[in-house]
């Protein structure tokens, strides 16, 4: 009875340790596929609704790779997606105002 205890403690403080890890290994890939999905999002958008071209079109003008990322669009938004969730990025057109990204 007393290994079984021992090895649970010594399973949930490992499990800590490896969360603890993944969280600050993975802090900085976070910050990038934020700004990633913000940019993606706001020059699809911009593309879509000012130059009034295809998504698709939109899309093949990056130089950078973003096939990671998902690009949506529903009525006057454009939605950029990182994968596993990591992040999200809207931007919606105002006729007269142009693009922006929302909060």
């Amino acid at each position: 009875m007393k290994f079984v205890k021992v090895l649970l403690i010594l399973a949930a403080v490992l499990g800590l340790i490896a969360a603890g890890v993944w969280h600050f290994a993975l802090k900085g890939q976070m910050a990038y596929a934020q700004i990633a999905s913000a940019y993606t999002a706001k020059q699809v958008c911009s593309c879509r609704f000012i130059a009034k071209r295809e998504l698709k079109s939109c899309v093949k003008d990056f130089t950078d790779d973003i096939s990671a990322l998902s690009i949506t669009q529903k009525d006057n938004m454009v939605i950029s997606r990182a994968p596993l969730g990591l992040a999200q990025s809207r931007a919606r057109y105002t006729p007269k105002l142009g693009c922006a990204l929302l909060k």
